[in-house]
């Protein structure tokens, strides 16, 4: 939230942050998960994230993860792919 191309001020950040972490649950990152090389190191936590949550699906335009789509065990999608399965989700 902290990107500028959301332009969110702390206070837009602090709302959204709590309205979104009660949602939210703790995992504990597996020491030993498998990932891909990615161009990016700083996407590695989130596909460790992904792989030790189980996650249904990893939502991002980030190129650096979504050009990982066929060597990830967790799909990756876009925001468009996300919102076109899920709409119930994204009203």
């Amino acid at each position: 939230l902290h990107y500028p191309k959301f332009h969110l001020t702390n206070d837009d950040r602090e709302y959204l942050l709590g309205d979104y972490l009660p949602w939210c649950e703790s995992v504990t990152i597996l020491a030993s998960t498998k990932i891909p090389d990615c161009r990016d190191p700083f996407d590695r936590p989130f596909l460790d994230l992904a792989l030790s949550a189980k996650a249904d699906a990893l939502v991002t335009g980030d190129k650096d993860l979504l050009v990982l789509v066929d060597n990830f065990s967790v799909p990756i999608i876009t925001p468009a792919t996300f919102r076109e399965f899920m709409p119930d989700l994204t009203t």
